[in-house]
């Protein structure tokens, strides 16, 4: 029975439907075959959303909305820019500098693309950089902001796995930071081989005019996190503590969001987050269908009867999230599969937090794939470069991208370092 509602679940999508009415479409099909009574239908539709954990998530969308309309996005790109905009390539560097910092705020890649992203492409075609290459870097280096913390999506999946939020967020540091890396080394390769040009001569005046400008603004991802890692809230109330702070600096001190924005931000805010916790209601009512078909239990000793290697299950697991990562959202696919893959990944002896941290990043990478990859379409509008050409100049940035993962499936304490000596 399971199986049929899952190519049902599929048949939905291919028919055009959005992916929360087919999650409960196929859902409501298991109870009335079944005979469940839709009572109970109806409260694992609340009980989805039900969640104080997962009050976060609109907070995070909320801190994420304000940074870009109140002048909190412009400054971090200048503070950046004032870092490293003076080496060769500089502006593609300040972009991948300014989404790691931008990272620690706001948590998702559409934010980073939709804010920083549309900054940062505007100022690279004034240098005269071509419009590919400033395409590829800043859809690749949004893929950065729901790794490094805060992290929506690990959000969802922490509580899709019954996982610390806050373990997860500290193993995402150090994975952020190492595709950080890789992707300056890329953009130093384009830079040799295109001759991209350098920004202003360094300065220090510069530097200092920007750092204060922008010390309110870089004070976010330092108030998140080392509130979480000195207990004096957690990963839920982090949120609002960003979303509230945000505020306070784009209202009071920057003055540069007045209360119509206001009212406009909070009116996005409340649809982004009603997507989101709808399309968890009905996940919830779909994953509770799996579990009561016993269907994790039976994929767990299927697989653990055929894979018998840890290395070669985390392969399989990379390609069966990157190719759903091609057709569904992140929220969508974590919490439909995690309660099927976790039981087997206990078996199998994987930390689920570095499970967490990396299918977190899997799904990240979904956001720049076709053909539903949200950040793709953003970046489409703001370029007007259509989603196949898109595509096309990403594929040597997917190179980079799959060699990080390979190196965090070689080497697992990349992403359990932190969390092991912090908790």
């Amino acid at each position: 029975m399971s199986l049929l509602i899952i190519v049902l679940l599929f048949l939905f999508i291919a028919l055009g439907a959005p992916i929360t009415f087919a999650l409960g479409l196929a859902a409501l099909v298991f109870f009335i075959t079944n005979g469940i009574p839709l009572e109970t239908f109806a409260q694992r539709i609340a009980v989805g959303a039900d969640s104080f954990a997962l009050l976060a998530a609109p907070f995070f969308i909320l801190a994420g909305n304000v940074m870009n309309t109140g002048g909190i996005t412009r400054r971090i790109f200048r503070f950046a820019n004032a870092i490293i905009g003076h080496i060769p390539g500089g502006l593609g560097h300040v972009n991948v500098l300014g989404s790691t910092i931008f990272a620690g705020m706001s948590g998702t890649a559409i934010a980073d693309a939709a804010g920083l992203g549309a900054i940062e492409i505007e100022a690279m075609k004034e240098q005269g950089y071509d419009i590919e290459f400033s395409t590829a870097v800043t859809a690749a280096s949004s893929i950065i902001g729901p790794i490094i913390p805060p992290s929506a999506v690990m959000l969802v999946y922490g509580i899709a796995a019954g996982v610390s939020v806050s373990k997860l967020f500290m193993g995402g540091l150090l994975p952020g930071i190492l595709i950080a890396i890789l992707l300056m080394i890329m953009v130093a390769y384009y830079t040799k081989k295109n001759k991209y040009p350098r920004g202003n001569a360094f300065s220090f005046k510069e530097l200092w005019r920007s750092f204060k400008e922008s010390i309110w603004a870089l004070l976010t991802p330092v108030i998140i996190v080392g509130g979480i890692l000195s207990g004096v809230f957690t990963a839920t109330e982090a949120g609002a503590i960003a979303s509230a702070y945000a505020i306070i600096v784009s209202v009071l001190i920057y003055k540069e969001m007045k209360p119509k924005d206001l009212i406009k931000v909070l009116y996005n805010t409340a649809i982004s987050s009603g997507v989101v916790l709808l399309i968890v209601s009905t996940a919830s009512a779909f994953g509770w269908c799996l579990v009561y078909d016993r269907m994790p239990q039976n994929t767990a000793q299927w697989l653990i009867n055929v894979i018998n290697s840890k290395f070669l299950l985390l392969v399989a697991l990379t390609l069966i999230y990157l190719f759903l990562g091609t057709i569904m959202s992140a929220t969508s696919i974590i919490l439909t599969t995690v309660p099927i893959f976790v039981p087997v990944v206990k078996l199998m002896g994987i930390d689920l937090v570095y499970f967490g941290v990396y299918i977190s990043i899997l799904m990240s990478i979904g956001t720049v794939t076709p053909p539903v990859g949200t950040v793709l379409f953003i970046l489409s509008k703001i370029t007007n470069m259509s989603i196949e050409k898109m595509t096309r100049v990403l594929k040597p940035w997917y190179g980079i991208l799959i060699f990080a993962l390979l190196l965090l499936l070689l080497f697992p304490q990349i992403v359990t370092f932190l969390p092991e000596i912090l908790f």
